[in-house]
């Protein structure tokens, strides 16, 4: 049985980093990431894959390291994971912040991640961070109840009414106490005080990519036949 392989790999100025990483395994598709100021490298890197005869898309990542390529990631790993038996991260090819962040991604994913080291592939040990060992269900339902309010809302009403979570509760899983941090000490909300008094609650970018990486990590259903 032929293994379909998705490979990722950040993009700087060493080329034979990510070769030498398609060559190791047996690459179906490959997908480079690689900020804007590296779009020249990409595209050269894109065409010396070109012997290996495996599908490459180039990926531009728009914005801030470590944020955009965690978002990149999780839905990368949510849109194809159904397509390929497994997904590596080479993170050799990129310049250190951006090596950093596609091992940071490989950990939240749980993927495995490879380094080119003096040549030579070294394959990394495989840390799979669970968000439901940190993160309670009430508390995934007040990031998810925001999302879907765009971002923000204007009272705990609201935000009580949208999550299913009791008002009575919602300060303790916002807040947090003395046995547990709540959403704003992890940084996945912020709090702000609005007109008449009212608490604004507001999603956070790391609250965001909590949500990204926790519906990543949902099983995948395959379609069903038509």
């Amino acid at each position: 049985m032929v293994t379909r392989l998705l490979q990722l790999a950040g993009v700087g100025r060493d080329a034979e980093a990510i070769l030498a990483g398609a060559k190791a395994f047996p690459v179906t598709k490959l997908i480079l990431l690689y900020e804007e100021k590296d779009a020249n490298h990409a595209v050269e890197v894109a065409n010396k894959l070109a012997p290996l005869k495996c599908e490459v898309e180039r990926r531009a990542i728009h914005g801030k390291l470590p944020t955009e390529v965690l978002a990149a990631m999780a839905e990368l790993v949510t849109s194809e994971r159904l397509h390929f038996d497994d997904i590596i991260v080479n993170i050799s090819g990129g310049e250190k912040l951006l090596s950093c962040s596609l091992l940071s991604g490989a950990f939240v994913q749980g993927l495995r991640a490879i380094a080119i080291v003096e040549g030579k592939v070294m394959q990394l040990p495989v840390l799979k961070f669970s968000y439901s060992e940190m993160i309670s269900e009430s508390k995934m339902n007040i990031l998810r109840a925001l999302s879907r309010a765009g971002g923000e809302v204007d009272s705990l009403n609201t935000l009580s009414e949208m999550s299913g979570v009791e008002k009575s509760l919602l300060s303790y899983h916002i807040r947090g106490g003395r046995d547990a941090k709540g959403l704003e000490e992890l940084n996945l909300v912020s709090i702000e005080r609005a007109k008449q008094g009212r608490l604004m609650v507001k999603l956070t970018e790391m609250g965001r990519l909590m949500l990204l990486g926790a519906e990543a990590q949902q099983p995948a259903t395959a379609p069903q036949a038509a």
